[in-house]
This record gives C-alpha cells, structure tokens and sequence, in this order.
C-alpha cells in the first residue's frame, strides 16, 4: 500500500535559479544604459564590478544546496547550517511514532533523525513503527538537533527496525545521542499517566530518565513499578527556555519494547529490614537503586517530607502518601535511597502504619554538637535566648541565640494554635525539634554541616525558662527619651533603622509574590499556566460532585500557526498568540480558566455547566471570534482555531480524563480542516467520524 503525504515541488528551485538569471541579464544591460552617462574611467569601473558581483551571483545559482540522502549528513549539521534548508531525500524506516502526532523518528540503518510532515499533516495508522518510508524534504533547525521538516512521505511498505545502540545514562545526558535507537537498563521508580502517555520515572546509576510510551489496559503497568527493565526507544531533550539541555527523555513506542530484567518484589513490605545507619554503609553486590525497608516511630509529618527515627537515629523521607501520620505512629517505610540530598535519605517513599510506640526521648544537645551532623533528622532539645520572632506566610520562625550561635526554630502555620504574644524578646526558652541540616561545606573526605534549623512539632516544643523582664528594648527607650535628648536621637536612628530593615523585608515579600506570580501565568499573554490549571481543575471538580454540576474542558490549537511565523516572523506569532488569549478571556466568565500549555496550544475550562450544549455554544463563540484577521504593523494575518471540547457531569471524568478526551477531539477536528470544533462523545460511533465545523459569520 502507498500513501502518499503532499510533497514538495522541487522544481521549484530550477525556476527560481533561471529567474535570477534573466534578472541577472537585464542588470548587466540597465548597467550598460546607466553609464553612458557617466565619465569613461568611472564608467569602466562601475561596469566591472557591477559584472563581476553579477557573475558571482550567477555561480552561486549554477551550484545549489546539495541533496542530502543519509540520516547522519542531516544530524551533523550545525543548527546555522541546518536553517539553510538543504534538500532532504531519504529511505529510512520508521522506529518510534504516536498516532495524532505530525513527528516520528527514523533510522536509515545507520543512524537516526527526527522528521517533521509538511505543514504539520497528521499522522495515519499507515505510518507506525516498522514502515519503510520514502522522505522527501528540507532540514530544519530543531528545538535541540537538526531535523527534516516540511517533509512529504510515500509508504513503500514493512522494514526492519534496527538494533538498539547500548548507551549509558550519562552518556545520554551529553545530548550527542538525542533522537537516536537506544537501548539502556534501569529500574522503574515510579509510573503514573500524562497527557495521554504513561511516563516511567527510570533510576540509572544516579541519573533519572522519563520515559514516555503508550498506555496498556488499565493497571497492565504496575508491574513494572521497582523491576529492573532494560528500555529500547528514541532520545530525545527536555530544554530550557533558551534551548539549552537540562534533561533526557525516552520515547518508546509500545511496552513490549520494555523488557524486565529483575521484577520487583511482589510485597516490598516483606523486604529484610534495614537500620538507618545501613542504608549508606558498603554491602557487597548492592546498590542505591534497590529498595529499603526501613521501621521507625514518626517524628513529624511536614508537606509530603516525613520524618521517622528507628530508635538509633532520624532521617526525613519524601513520600506522596496521602496516609494520614501522626507523631507516635509505628511504619514501615519502603523506598529508594538519596545521595548527596541533606535533608532526605529516600524519596519515592510508600507507607504502611502499623499501629502505635513511645516517641525516642529528645537529646539535649549544644549548638557546637548540632554543627557536628550527627544529629541530622533527630529529635533534640536546645537552651537559649529568644532574640527575635518573624512572620511568613506558611510559618513563624523564632531567631533563638544558643551559645552565641543563632539557631532559626520553624514552626509550620497550619500547627500553631495560638500566636506568640506572650514571648518576649530576650525570654529564656527551651525548644525541642528535629535537626535539619540546611547547608553543607566540603571537607577532604566529608561534608560538613554549615547550617541547620529546628522543625518544631507544635507549641508544646517551646517552654518558656525565664520571661524577658519589664525593661525591654522600647520600655529603655521610653525612659531614656525623657530624661536624655541626646541619647533618644541614637535610638531614634535606631528606630528608622528598624524600619528600614521592616521595609526591606516588605520587599523581599512582594518579589516572592511575584516570583509565585511568574510560576502561575504565562509571561507571554498572561494567562494561566499548567499548574494553576491543574489546581483549577481538581477544585472545579470536587465542585461539581458537590453541586451535580459539569465542567467542560476545551483544547484550543491555532490552524497553520507555523506559516504564520514563517511568513511574518516570530514577533507577529508572539502577537498572534496575546490576541487569541486576549479574545478567549473575553469569551468566558471570571469563574473560568484560560491557560496556555505551551507553544500554540491552549485550554479553557469551563465551570458550573448546567446542561452538555452549554459548551457546544461557547465552542462557536470561540472558533467564531478567533476566526477574525490579527492586526500587526500594518499586515492583517489570518487566523483560526481548531477545538476540542469534552464535558462531564457530577463527576463522569477526572482531570487527566478530561484533557485526554478533548485532545482526541481536537485531533479529529483538526483531521478535517480544522476551523472548527469537535466535541467527544463517550460510547459513540459520532466520536470516532463526526467533527462539528464552526464558522465564523
């Protein structure tokens, strides 16, 4: 069978090259004409460089880019050679491609490459890996690498895929490897779903891989949670802002690419149990990426850090259990050990409660005995001078002096019952916490603690010793303004010093709200981004099983956005994408989301729907409004939206349920043409055939 992706025109090239020519022709003659009216002498010498810039220009048209016909030629360019659009011809066949995407990797047998279809087509079930393909265009720059883009793609039938190559994780992470057929041996830490793809957090010596592959029947995969597997797939970058290598994925077409080499244990509970002090000591045969068990009381529980001692010492362990703990609780705690991490020793982390036991007794120690580290994780007990409290929003810190050595003691917002009203600076306290050394320096053979502070557990962590007496700083001040004028102008310096500190710190806080500002929304157009869409949507949701109320989430692509950019340049794209948001948040309520997922791709989530063709309406509006032209420096740049919509009522879908449903909408509305929209239709042949175009008046 042979299916064929419209090409490009080639000759396209020829009849550009005998244009300049005639154009070249008509110069040297409008040349001539001209200096005739000029002296002979610089007439001559206008003529000869007119000729020779023309005959130059001329041998540039006789010697075109050359047709590169190797995987390898087009990933060894350079990305400036690569943006010069050499010819690309080549029979590869096809190793890792996702249904819906207009991307896939190839391999000519010798090497690897990414390719881009023209005018991002969609990909059929014609293509998939395995295929031997003939590809037909030019080379790309890439996001990291050289690619071949704006291809055209004639299926000639079934190849064989190629051995993997061996590497390393660390290898991998060069990026010299990115878009390569790979293999490496790892052990799965973690799996969980992702916009339609079932990702795998893989542990390789000290490196962490995602791996990206398609979902099996549900729960199919979990028997890959702790095996060691070896993986065969395709590399590919995680980047920067600036498109710099900050990470590696794997992309892997199907699970049966994934081989285990060792399961995982059946129960991990049924693992021997390990002391702390274990975990990092030298055992033969072993190492970091095998399970640990480990049985300790809980200290506390502070976000998902937990902190456990088994009676010879502590540690904090980062888990994403939604088990309730509590300080006292008796657990088991199996995950994977952390090196070079100062305040957890395993992460990954599941637990199992197993009833109740004695918290250890703190140990009193001094400051000096703190910095030593070997009470990191472990309950103490400190004496000192309460010199200061501070504010922050999630807790209070107490600035309490130890020995002349200044020890910050946090207690967490959500466990302080009663403020602090009755500490005075300059109290003696007592307070008892667990030791978290913050900083280390290095040392020959060690790392040093540099700093630490106390987790307190609640109020009953600091005990008051002696109260601050009557003659604090501002009752001294009081006095001592009335009775010497010269010495309340010092202390009057010392006031507006003071305040100056207080409005430093004011400062501090608003560019912290800033900074959270800057996480939460799109820099470009100001709307939403992933993570404040994904909190909207679980707190949209639990609303809507309270209320029996439906929620609509729509997946909004714009139509030929890439043109756009190509013909107008980036800064009318960036323009084009501030109208669409702008638009869209015209468009829906304030008790809506619009967020920007990245690129050309946004999502608007709908809220307190009362019946399915609410959203139906909202879809036109939306394809109707984005319809219209953008202006920008004095162009009118066409523009239109492909949509896909997916609603559920008193909770019918989760979060990851919803996107994923609108996503197949959106590729179905963009298979026929897109200006339009396609709402998915659970349980019916319409969701497979029927698009809903939406056009504009």
């Amino acid at each position: 069978m042979v299916e064929d992706y419209a090409g490009l025109d080639y000759k396209d090239a020829n009849r550009r090259v005998t244009f300049l020519r005639r154009t070249a022709s008509l110069a040297l003659v409008s040349t001539a004409l001209l200096l005739s009216s000029v002296p002979a002498t610089a007439r001559n010498n206008q003529a000869e460089a007119s000729v020779g810039k023309n005959q130059q220009s001329i041998r540039t048209l006789r010697n075109p880019l050359k047709t590169l016909t190797t995987a390898d030629s087009v990933h060894s360019l350079t990305r400036s050679e690569a943006e010069l659009h050499y010819p690309v011809h080549l029979r590869a066949v096809c190793i890792v491609c996702f249904a819906g995407w207009h991307g896939f990797f190839v391999n000519d047998g010798a090497t690897s490459v990414y390719v881009e279809t023209k005018n991002h087509v969609l990909l059929t079930a014609a293509v998939h890996p395995g295929t031997m393909l003939d590809i037909q265009g030019v080379t790309g720059a890439g996001e990291f690498a050289p690619i071949v883009d704006q291809s055209s793609l004639q299926v000639l039938g079934n190849g064989r895929i190629p051995p993997a190559l061996p590497v390393s994780v660390d290898e991998l992470s060069t990026g010299v490897d990115d878009g390569q057929w790979i293999s490496f041996d790892g052990t799965v830490l973690s799996a969980f779903l992702r916009d339609s793809m079932l990702v795998l957090e893989v542990e390789s010596g000290r490196f962490r891989v995602d791996v990206m592959t398609l979902p099996p029947p549900e729960g199919r995969f979990k028997q890959l949670i702790n095996a060691r597997v070896r993986i065969l797939g395709s590399a590919g970058p995680i980047l920067s802002q600036r498109r710099q290598l900050i990470g590696v994925s794997v992309y892997v077409p199907s699970l049966d690419r994934i081989k285990i080499l060792r399961p995982g244990p059946a129960d991990p509970f049924s693992l021997p149990l390990k002391r702390l002090s274990e975990v990092f000591e030298y055992t033969p045969a072993t190492g970091t990426e095998h399970l640990v068990r480990i049985r300790g009381v809980v200290l506390a529980r502070w976000g998902e850090t937990v902190f456990i001692s088994d009676g010879t010492q502590g540690a904090g362990f980062l888990s994403n259990d939604d088990i309730p703990m509590k300080t006292g609780d008796l657990v088991d705690a199996v995950g994977y050990p952390v090196l070079g991490d100062s305040v957890h020793t395993m992460d990954h982390v599941v637990l199992k409660r197993l009833g109740t036991a004695p918290s250890p007794d703190p140990t009193f120690v001094t400051a000096q005995e703190a910095y030593s580290g070997d009470y990191a994780g472990s309950l103490i007990r400190l004496a000192g001078r309460l010199v200061e409290e501070q504010e922050a929003e999630n807790h209070a810190t107490l600035l309490v002096d130890v020995g002349g050595v200044v020890i910050p003691a946090i207690l967490p917002s959500e466990l302080r019952e009663n403020s602090f009203a009755s500490l005075r600076d300059g109290s003696q306290i007592q307070i008892t916490g667990i030791c978290i050394v913050s900083e280390t320096r290095p040392s020959r053979h060690f790392r040093i603690p540099k700093a630490f502070q106390i987790l307190l557990r609640s109020q009953k962590d600091i005990v008051v010793i002696k109260s601050a007496s009557w003659w604090t700083r501002d009752h001294t001040l009081q006095v001592l303004v009335g009775a010497v004028t010269g010495m309340g102008l010092v202390f009057v310096w010392v006031v507006v010093l003071r305040r100056r500190v207080a409005q430093q710190t004011a400062r501090l806080r608003e560019s912290e709200e800033r900074f959270r500002h800057m996480a939460l929304h799109d820099p470009l157009t100001g709307v939403a981004t992933r993570l404040l869409l994904q909190d909207r949507m679980m707190v949209a949701l639990e609303g809507a099983k309270r209320h029996e109320r439906g929620v609509a989430a729509f997946i909004l692509d714009l139509d030929k956005f890439k043109e756009t950019n190509d013909t107008f340049g980036h800064l009318s794209g960036d323009q084009v994408l501030r109208a669409t948001a702008e638009r869209l948040v015209c468009i829906v309520r304030n008790c809506d989301t619009v967020a920007r997922l990245g690129g050309d791709e946004f999502v608007v989530l709908l809220t307190e729907l009362n019946h399915p063709e609410e959203a139906g309406i909202i879809a036109d509006r939306i394809v109707a409004a984005l319809s219209a032209p953008v202006s920008f420096e004095g162009h009118e740049i066409p523009s239109s939206v492909s949509v896909g919509v997916c609603t559920g009522f008193s909770g019918e879908f989760d979060a990851a349920a919803l996107l994923r449903n609108a996503d197949r909408a959106l590729y179905r509305a963009k298979a026929v043409g897109g200006n339009g929209s396609n709402i998915f239709v659970p349980d019916s042949d319409l969701n497979a055939t029927h698009s809903t175009p939406c056009m504009a008046d």
